[in-house]
């Protein structure tokens, strides 16, 4: 019952566990707790602080304006922008197959070799926006526009008919891609 009773009452502090809990005090030991203990920041850095905070917001909340911009407004215009490009320079190949037509038409070969000068590069270009209309179609173009510009020498007639052949593909493609 003693026991009991014993562990009941609360220990007794003795001045050693008094002592024990609570570290010496030195005079150097004070001197580095104080430069350890930071000091309270004073009014104007406390303004600073918070000013600071909210200028970093504001930058955030800025380039995510910009982003927004670029993704909203830029992006579609540069996807709108490619396509009117693809698509006069489809019309570009249309006009020089069309210039070579009249051309043959008035039995000026030179006139014709002339007008197709730049055609196989623009064709070139227009390779893959056909290609996702018809692949075959697309790897076809160039080489008949090769030959259509070797044969006008030999044979301007056949040329003529290669010609008109190929301005209705070009109708085709342009009907295919770019109507609205």
């Amino acid at each position: 019952m003693n026991q009991n009773n014993a562990d009941n009452q609360p220990e007794q502090q003795t001045p050693e566990t008094l002592n024990g809990s609570q570290p010496p005090t030195s005079p150097e030991l004070v001197a580095a707790s104080s430069k350890a203990v930071k000091s309270q920041p004073n009014r104007l850095q406390r303004f600073f602080r918070k000013a600071l905070i909210w200028l970093v917001v504001l930058a955030i909340f800025f380039l995510a304006g910009f982003a927004a911009d670029y993704f909203l407004r830029y992006k579609p215009l540069q996807t709108e922008l490619n396509t009117v490009t693809a698509h006069l320079t489809l019309l570009q190949v249309q006009v020089d197959v069309s210039n070579a037509r009249l051309a043959l038409s008035s039995n000026d070969v030179e006139g014709a070799k002339a007008a197709l000068g730049k055609t196989q590069q623009r064709l070139e270009n227009l390779v893959p926006r056909i290609a996702g209309f018809d692949a075959s179609l697309a790897q076809s173009m160039p080489q008949r526009l090769g030959l259509i510009v070797s044969g006008l020498g030999r044979d301007p007639e056949t040329a003529k008919i290669d010609l008109d052949l190929f301005s209705k593909d070009l109708l085709k493609i342009e009907a295919a891609l770019f109507n609205e």
